[in-house]
């Protein structure tokens, strides 16, 4: 993508040169091996798309690897020419021209890529992807093995910060579920003053190992608009499935006094650790889920009490890009953080880059994320549209006159690097 604007190539060179911090990621470990050339069209977001412009009939032949190319290709083409115009699209075109040598999307294109399918489990060549993408460091939530945390044995991914992941924990539903996260620490949790110690144990235990800040990816499966319950509401559903393991309470609703109340004190102690906490907010992984409870708007109560917490709202809120950029601009304890939107909405986010920068303050805005599970070369592809839409939406203020060259080069370093780098405090 590109710019008319006079100084877009220089600006772009620019931004090329900026090393840039990953503010989320799920890699896990190195991967994939790719053992088939759809799987390297049909993976990371994409197949949400394709999906979307096909049916689960069709999605299931196309991902099919005991099918040969032949009989997979036309299903795969008619969804392809009519999805391969959007951001994840756009991913998938990027990685097919730079690491196999095609501008098209064929069946050759697929028969001559099977001879240089990428190995991504080899920790020196996703390494070597993030050089390549000048990534320099990433924010993991990758759900990790809570003892190997606590005993410094676990090794992350290249580039790797942890972050803490809370929905399981404020989620909590029956005996086992709380007994399962209190004995990552040693203990055996009988009541919610001991669960919370737990909690807070296994917190500072993150920190100790390195973990940089919290995630709450709760929204995929609850309302944002968290209430603010009394304690003796909260223990009330607690102590009733404690006290019989074989009772579970229905979820979201039958635990809702206890979730919002334990997600409000995993807001305390986020405040006394001092760690930054990101939500995400905006579109879901996948289709048909319901947007409107996924809306930053919903957080404003959580905002408001919490003011000494810092918040890293995600996903730039699509679609709701006028709610986050308010709350961006009215909440000093509030950061937008454009990761995944960039791919999915391009066009999106350089109106968005552009209405922040003349209503937010420019330090409060995170530019890049990743939001892949693996896909080293998709998180190529990634950032090199962050950059370019990052680019395309200042250089074209520079062509207005809303500011100058050399304002536009410190608003893009501060959105690739410098803002997230002093946020969470990386010491880059």
């Amino acid at each position: 993508m590109k710019s008319n604007a006079k100084c877009f190539e220089e600006l772009r060179a620019y931004c090329e040169s900026v090393p840039v911090i990953d503010c989320h990621d799920h890699s896990g470990e190195c991967g994939p091996k790719y053992e088939d050339p759809i799987q390297v069209v049909a993976s990371g977001y994409f197949p949400s798309d394709l999906h979307s412009a096909s049916s689960e009939e069709d999605m299931e032949v196309i991902q099919d690897r005991n099918r040969s190319l032949e009989e997979r290709w036309p299903v795969l083409e008619r969804a392809w020419k009519r999805t391969c115009f959007t951001g994840y699209g756009m991913v998938t075109q990027r990685v097919l021209k730079e690491f196999y040598g095609e501008d098209e999307l064929t069946l050759e294109a697929l028969q001559r890529m099977q001879e240089k399918l990428l190995d991504l489990t080899d920790r020196e060549a996703f390494d070597g992807l993030l050089e390549k993408a000048n990534i320099a460091a990433r924010l993991l939530d990758v759900w990790p093995n809570r003892r190997q945390v606590m005993d410094g044995s676990l090794e992350l991914t290249p580039r790797g910060r942890l972050v803490i992941s809370l929905p399981e924990l404020h989620g909590i539903r029956d005996y086992n579920g709380v007994q399962n996260i209190a004995g990552s620490v040693g203990r055996t949790v009988t009541t919610l003053d001991e669960y919370l110690e737990a909690c807070r144990e296994l917190f500072e235990g993150h920190k100790k190992y390195g973990a940089v800040a919290f995630k709450d990816q709760a929204a995929y499966s609850r309302t944002l608009d968290y209430g603010n319950p009394t304690r003796a509401e909260a223990e009330g559903v607690f102590n009733w499935f404690m006290e019989d393991p074989r009772r579970s309470g229905s979820y979201p609703d039958g635990i809702r006094p206890l979730d919002d109340y334990l997600f409000h004190a995993f807001m305390r102690m986020a405040r006394d650790l001092d760690l930054p906490v990101q939500i995400h907010t905006g579109h879901m992984a996948g289709i048909r889920n319901d947007i409107a409870k996924t809306n930053a708007v919903g957080l404003t109560k959580v905002l408001e009490l919490h003011r000494d917490v810092r918040f890293d709202l995600f996903h730039a809120n699509w679609p709701y890009d006028g709610e986050l950029i308010y709350l961006g601009k009215n909440f000093p304890n509030v950061s937008i953080d454009f990761c995944w939107a960039n791919i999915i909405d391009p066009i999106y986010c350089q109106r968005m880059f552009q209405q922040a920068l003349s209503a937010v303050p420019h330090g409060k805005v995170h530019g890049y994320g990743s939001d892949f599970g693996g896909n080293a070369d998709r998180a190529w592809a990634h950032a090199q549209i962050g950059r370019d839409n990052i680019a395309i939406a200042l250089s074209e203020l520079v062509e207005m006159e809303y500011l100058d060259l050399d304002g536009a080069k410190e608003v893009a370093h501060a959105w690739l690097f410098g803002n997230a780098n002093n946020f969470f405090r990386l010491g880059l």
